[in-house]
């Protein structure tokens, strides 16, 4: 049987368990070479990597596909360009819990770095703690704030410095609030895929008076290598959908806040809104 034919006859459910075995062997790959690979069109496989990608097995990136296991996350460079406007969404809504003149405990990651960008623009006289060096970047537009950067062992693929310098960095400050991401949540907990990343979360919630984290969608009811913390660690957490239902209740029983970003209101939806309000 020629593979043209075999390339034909494969079905739906075995292309998709073939992608997820091609991202194990090559941890990232493109759609079209995915395409290619399957005799079918780049549609199909962006509708197969979708799906995988909603059910936690893979994880979209700019034209491909990451593999998405307990030990492994795309870079930040690759996460930079998931679900930039619902990451967005996340950072306008976190900025509300911020005033003027606090300290703050950031992490380096993707959502974040939204998160500093809104606040260069809305906020002033902050001092910001981070390991991110990118953040640092980003802040430093704002020539109120006082930024503080951790030492530490620099890691090009999170753009940010870990290890037990960051650590002990930490604990000569204190904060009044800790914004952290998390590779995963869960009922234990957010979770993230390596212990020096976990660390650095660790120290931040042991410093700052009240933890916010900051989580997208594809981030429920998903495991990591590493527990970062028990629920109760968190006094809030912000995401751009409703936490599942099972996940809701179990933070409402801990007392835990769960902040839903409010969705972007559309041309047609301000315009409609001005009409009414002008025949009112």
């Amino acid at each position: 049987m020629s593979a043209t034919s075999l390339k034909r006859r494969t079905s739906k459910d075995e292309r998709r368990r073939r992608i997820v075995a091609e991202l194990q062997a090559n941890p990232t790959v493109r759609i079209s070479e995915l395409a290619r690979l399957f005799g079918v069109t780049t549609e199909t496989v962006r509708r197969d990597v979708d799906s995988l990608s909603e059910e936690g097995l893979v994880s979209r990136t700019y034209g491909g596909a990451a593999a998405t296991t307990l030990s492994r996350e795309p870079s930040l460079d690759e996460r930079h360009g998931l679900l930039v406007a619902e990451r967005q969404r996340i950072a306008r809504a976190a900025v509300d819990f911020v005033e003027d003149g606090q300290v703050l405990m950031i992490d380096s990651g993707a959502t974040t770095a939204h998160f500093v960008r809104r606040l260069a623009v809305e906020r002033q006289r902050l001092t910001v703690i981070t390991n991110g060096t990118g953040l640092a970047a980003a802040l430093a537009t704002n020539g109120s704030f006082r930024i503080v950067l951790c030492p530490g062992d620099y890691n090009a693929s999170e753009s940010g410095t870990y290890g037990p310098e960051v650590g002990a960095f930490l604990e000569r400050y204190r904060a009044d609030q800790a914004f952290i991401g998390a590779g995963g949540m869960t009922l234990e907990g957010p979770n993230d895929v390596s212990a020096e990343l976990c660390w650095v979360k660790r120290a931040m919630i042991e410093r700052a008076s009240e933890t916010t984290l900051l989580i997208d969608r594809s981030k429920f009811d998903r495991f990591g290598l590493l527990r970062i913390c028990a629920p109760e660690a968190l006094r809030r957490v912000i995401s751009d959908a409703p936490l599942p239902a099972e996940l809701a209740q179990a933070f409402r029983h801990k007392g835990i806040e769960a902040v839903l970003a409010p969705a972007e209101r559309t041309t047609e939806a301000v315009q409609a809104s001005n009409a009414a309000t002008f025949r009112a």
